[in-house]
């Protein structure tokens, strides 16, 4: 079980403040467990004992998010702040950061006081109204993150991935990539995918400053754009390699020489000086009448590339039967080949398969220039109209 962050912060006109959403919001997708009120405390007058419980025992520390309202809360002096307080005389281990949000030194050496803490003398973060807030709490999050990676044993990184619900913190994982938010149900990421994008690659700085291990194992449930994003960001060029768990199509990411092992990868090239490629991958079902659906308004490409298993007909299929690391390096060679031979600058994908292909395509892009990946919807008719675009 994961030791998660308790977040601590006070309501504003009964809702939480955005700072506090975010900061959880920005934590949660570098792979940090969060501890907060909305998900985690319980019904009527066991709230007490059970955010008391969560810091005294349950988490390795504590983040304050610490503005005037902060001064008008019982339950945080006097349950939230007493049980860091107590945690700290017996833990080493446990720490307590701050976002000091719109209050001065009057107002926190008055908490101090009725804490018995020394606010300041902890990891904080003083919030400059002159600069942009969203920077900031992106750049104290990666600060967090590594706090947080130090103080577990990291040993094997081991991370669980989810973009459609979300991961309770009681995953034994202790790299918790919650990428879904209350909209993921209906095939949407939560954040935009720059966002995405900056947060696994501080997760990838961040192990590669703690540990020398260079394989991480993921679990999950990814869409394939998010899956191939993981993959992409600890491609081969990094050092990395990555093992994934899969009920049908597990793999152990590896380099390994092209094999289509009787799949059919062919180009379809086009008339036009488009400077794009796109490449279906038809792998669990067939996409081509999604992506044409898609393209309907978009100018056609230079050259598709249609990747069919055996016999033409896309559908489940397992792993035992099939080598992952041949296929995806077959068609990342034949998507280089197309770009040399037909000058296209651009690859655009299309996946239909399991997320674990997803990810192991983008571990071998490692110098095939600009890539954009299209999410289909959630009926699979079509595709969502805001790619992930790299590098």
């Amino acid at each position: 079980m994961a030791s998660p962050l308790f977040l601590s912060y006070g309501w504003s006109d009964g809702s939480p403040p955005p700072v506090a959403e975010e900061l959880d919001r920005l934590l949660r997708l570098r792979g940090v467990p969060m501890w907060r009120d909305l998900r985690d405390l319980g019904a009527g007058g066991l709230n007490e004992e059970v955010a008391g419980a969560a810091i005294r025992d349950e988490c390795c520390g504590c983040i304050l998010h610490f503005t005037e309202q902060v001064l008008d809360s019982w339950f945080i002096g006097s349950v939230e702040l007493e049980a860091v307080r107590h945690r700290l005389d017996r833990d080493e281990g446990f720490f307590l950061a701050a976002v000091f949000d719109g209050v001065g030194e009057e107002q926190i050496e008055s908490l101090e006081n009725e804490a018995g803490l020394n606010l300041r003398a902890f990891q904080g973060l003083f919030l400059d109204p002159d600069k942009d807030t969203d920077e900031q709490l992106e750049v104290f999050s990666g600060q967090l993150l590594r706090r947080y990676l130090g103080g577990v044993e990291i040993g094997q990184p081991t991370a669980r991935v989810d973009s459609w619900g979300r991961i309770p913190w009681s995953d034994m994982a202790p790299i918790q990539l919650n990428w879904a938010g209350e909209d993921g149900e209906d095939g949407q990421l939560p954040a935009d995918w720059e966002t995405l994008k900056r947060a696994i690659a501080d997760l990838r700085a961040a192990l590669g400053e703690l540990t020398t291990e260079r394989l991480l194992q993921v679990s999950g449930n990814a869409h394939l754009a998010a899956a191939f994003l993981i993959g992409w960001e600890f491609r081969e060029t990094t050092g990395w390699t990555i093992g994934a768990d899969h009920p049908r199509a597990g793999v152990t990411v590896t380099a390994t020489r092209p094999d289509p092992q009787g799949w059919t990868i062919t180009p379809l090239p086009s008339q036009n000086d488009s400077g794009s490629i796109v490449v279906r991958v038809c792998a669990s079902a067939d996409c081509s009448r999604a992506v044409r659906t898609h393209r309907a308004e978009i100018d056609r490409a230079r050259v598709e590339l249609a990747v069919f298993p055996p016999g033409g007909e896309a559908g489940r299929f397992s792993a035992d039967e099939l080598d992952l690391n041949g296929l995806a390096a077959a068609i990342v060679a034949s998507i280089r080949t197309c770009r040399e031979r037909y000058g296209v600058e651009v690859t655009e994908l299309y996946l239909a398969s399991p997320w674990t292909l997803a990810l192991t395509l983008g571990w071998n892009f490692a110098s095939s220039g600009a890539l954009v990946v299209h999410e289909a919807t959630a009926d699979k008719s079509t595709y969502h109209p805001t790619p992930l675009r790299l590098p």
